[in-house]
């Protein structure tokens, strides 16, 4: 049996009488067809396992629900819990307890899985993941989802489509290119895992309590695998990190400081033909690569 949607109005009056946490970041999407284009967006199909990152009233739970796809909807505060559970959805599984802790691959939280049942329990072949998240732990949320350079999330393979609310300011740096102001680590991250696109932009009024910020919706399709060739991901990840960890940093100071022995930096450069002078907000993920590759072969062993 399919929910019935709510109005807009229905959605405000029933967010009114919950008692939203502050310290959990909770604001509710109280607008009815923002809530709907959502759960549009992540295409939901029947063979789909869909995750929900905070079900908060369960007003997007109510929409995910309607696909015939089982649903699992996460979140950490217990009268959350309590009303979604009351609305008896049908295929809706809900479980309290912090999403970050959450085991997508087992579809249940790490501390509830033994040894034995996390090596031989099968990942779900097909997940797709949704929630209107807390501004705060963003970052965080979208790290456990995929991972990061060098080291992808074990369920990685496993998501199909990842549908977020989140604040606009972050949703521009996920879609940033080099060169742009917004451009940042988290614009590569994205570009080395999958296809991110802000789908719609939300303003404070679709919230219940309204927050001092605009919002976005925004869609990540991972990719089957990262789209550079580079010989060490890893060392990768470290001069990604490094080329960041100053704005305006110039990338031949970014290498220096991580103290590889014998580099010479000006023949570095100008064998990837990248100006030495550069910095880490005009590279190019590729340019990176390449970069890291060259690193790698004049690194010499330490004895």
């Amino acid at each position: 049996m399919k929910a019935e949607p709510l109005s807009s109005p229905e959605l405000v009056k029933a967010a009114k009488s919950f008692q939203t946490k502050k310290r959990l970041g909770q604001h509710l999407l109280i607008d009815a067809d923002a809530l709907h284009f959502l759960a549009e967006t992540l295409h939901i199909e029947q063979s789909d396992t869909v995750v929900e990152i905070g079900c908060g009233t369960g007003f997007l739970t109510r929409e995910l629900c309607n696909y015939g796809a089982p649903v699992v909807a996460v979140d950490l505060d217990r009268e959350s819990t309590v009303t979604v559970e009351e609305l008896e959805l049908p295929k809706l599984t809900v479980v309290h307890g912090d999403f970050l802790n959450f085991d997508l691959a087992h579809l249940a939280l790490r501390r509830h899985l033994s040894e034995e049942e996390f090596s031989r329990t099968p990942p779900a072949r097909s997940i797709k993941v949704a929630g209107n998240v807390p501004y705060q732990i963003t970052g965080l949320i979208v790290g456990h989802l995929l991972g990061e350079i060098s080291r992808p999330a074990p369920w990685l393979p496993s998501i199909k489509k990842v549908v977020l609310t989140i604040q606009y300011e972050v949703a521009k740096r996920m879609v940033a290119s080099p060169g742009s102001k917004d451009y940042s680590q988290l614009s590569l991250l994205m570009q080395y895992f999958c296809h991110a696109r802000i789908e719609k932009v939300l303003g404070p009024e679709k919230f219940y309590p309204a927050p001092e910020v605009t919002s976005a919706i925004v869609s990540l399709e991972p990719f089957p695998k990262p789209p550079i060739e580079c010989n060490n991901h890893a060392l990768l990840r470290r001069i990604v990190r490094a080329g960041f960890s100053g704005r305006r940093k110039m990338l031949r100071n970014a290498l220096q400081s991580m103290a590889i022995p014998d580099l010479d930096i000006n023949a570095l450069f100008a064998e990837v033909r990248i100006d030495p002078q550069a910095r880490a907000e005009n590279l190019s993920l590729q340019q990176f690569a390449l970069l890291t590759d060259e690193v790698e072969k004049r690194m010499k062993p330490v004895s």
